[in-house]
């Protein structure tokens, strides 16, 4: 869990199908980041 201010890690994510960005790269320049997870492979 992340804290108010605290810096995130840097991670690949896909901003679309093939479309891979950095989370710091998306967030870049501004105050809010929202990231959806929409799939979930497990089957628990």
């Amino acid at each position: 869990m992340l804290t108010a201010g605290s810096p995130f890690p840097d991670a690949t994510v896909y901003a679309a199908p093939g479309e891979a960005i950095s989370l710091r790269g998306a967030a870049e320049g501004s105050r809010a980041l929202f990231v959806f997870y929409l799939f979930d492979f497990s089957f628990t």
